[in-house]
């Protein structure tokens, strides 16, 4: 028997809240590095010009920070909120959003703001909890339904010998 080597990427939902809580950080931070990296780098670029590289360092960590801390406050928030009350629900989400929005609302200076953005993201957060417990999606599906070949299909085929769908021949099989 082999033992397949092939790692799996690990899915932030299918573990109960209060369980797994370092793995949920790994999956996680790729995509908020990604973010981060996105919006400084529109800032740097669109909005503050920095002049040198310690200053466009400094712009990096400014928006970095929040972001990465946002996301940590709400992975932490959510799953000790699920270890202490013991269920997997959508409660526990709702605190990890509220932690999310402290964050935004220490890195701002302002108490209304943070209350303001943490009843937002608890709101959101609620519907992506709601959406995984029903197996549906909050904004767009896992594989899109689109014609083969379609002027704006992810499948298009650009080789030379391309597949001909249906029934459609080359017309050389009946001489």
């Amino acid at each position: 028997m082999s033992v397949s080597k092939e790692s799996k990427a690990f899915d932030y939902a299918k573990s109960p809240d209060g369980e797994d809580v370092f793995p949920k950080l790994a999956a996680i931070f790729k995509p908020v590095a990604l973010t981060a990296f996105g919006v400084s780098t529109l800032d740097v670029m669109l909005y503050s010009h920095p002049k040198g590289y310690m200053q466009t360092l400094g712009r990096y960590i400014h928006f970095s920070w929040p972001i990465f801390g946002a996301a940590t406050a709400f992975v932490l928030g959510s799953n000790i909120a699920g270890s202490v009350r013991a269920k997997d629900d959508r409660l526990n989400w709702f605190i990890g959003g509220m932690m999310a929005g402290s964050v935004y609302g220490v890195w701002r200076r302002t108490t209304v703001g943070g209350l303001a953005v943490g009843v937002a993201l608890g709101m959101l957060a609620v519907g992506k909890k709601y959406a995984n417990l029903n197996g549906t999606h909050l904004l767009y599906p896992d594989k899109f339904n689109v014609q083969y070949g379609g002027f704006r299909s992810g499948q298009q085929d650009w080789t030379l010998m391309k597949h001909r769908p249906g029934n459609w021949t080359t017309g050389e099989e009946g001489k």
